[in-house]
């Protein structure tokens, strides 16, 4: 259950994100389509779960050299790809929407999360 509340809640967050680029006059525009947001967030979940930890890691020397830049790069860079290379109606036309819908999607997503979701605290010990 805690999946399908966090999928949600994702592509809730991707398609404010890319609803708020697309006012901001950015170079984005979400699909008309609810479910292409479902299948979005999935798909873009599993990129990161898979690709990003490995690349990320492949990159530490020069994350570390750079301050994180490298890092917010990756991420930009994955976002674009993913949306360049899905077969639906979002648009991703250029770096700097990539940019901006890497970043605003996390922090949405992060907001989302931790006023919506419930972690179970850490029991204490006596």
């Amino acid at each position: 259950m805690q999946f399908l509340l966090k999928w949600l809640l994702f592509a809730v967050a991707l398609h404010l994100t890319f609803w708020s680029g697309s006012a901001l006059g950015l170079d984005m525009r979400p699909s008309p389509h609810w479910q292409d947001n479902l299948v979005m967030a999935l798909l873009l979940g599993l990129v990161n779960a898979s690709l990003r930890r490995g690349v990320k890691l492949a990159l530490l020397p020069l994350n570390c050299l750079t301050l994180g830049i490298a890092g917010l790069l990756v991420n930009t860079l994955l976002f674009w790809a993913v949306f360049a290379l899905a077969p639906f109606n979002f648009r991703v036309g250029n770096f700097w929407a990539a940019l901006y819908g890497s970043i605003v999607l996390g922090i949405i997503n992060g907001l989302l999360s931790g006023v919506l979701l419930r972690e179970d605290e850490p029991k204490k010990r006596r």
